[in-house]
């Protein structure tokens, strides 16, 4: 199982935190595929190109994506994920 816990406007859609089961090898972008699919929020996350849009953070274990190997990142069971938008403060 992997555990995802969704912030701000991403909690609105998906709930604060939910466990999904993905089978065999799995990637962030299998995860956000299942994850999107039930909610109809694919164009949340996905920009036209079927990239993860700029504005969308994803942490695996605490770390960012884009340092690991981005929606390639394969995830294990055990995993957290987290989806949030940008943080700006004042």
């Amino acid at each position: 199982m992997i555990k995802v816990k969704a912030f701000a406007r991403f909690r609105e859609a998906f709930g604060k935190e939910q466990d999904i089961e993905l089978d065999g090898t799995a990637t962030v972008m299998d995860l956000l595929t299942e994850l999107c699919a039930p909610h109809d929020a694919h164009d949340m996350i996905f920009d036209e190109s079927g990239m993860i849009k700029k504005y969308v953070n994803i942490l695996v274990n605490g770390r960012h994506i884009q340092s690991l190997s981005g929606i390639k990142t394969e995830l294990a069971g055990g995993d957290e994920v987290a989806i949030f938008p940008p943080v700006a403060g004042g």
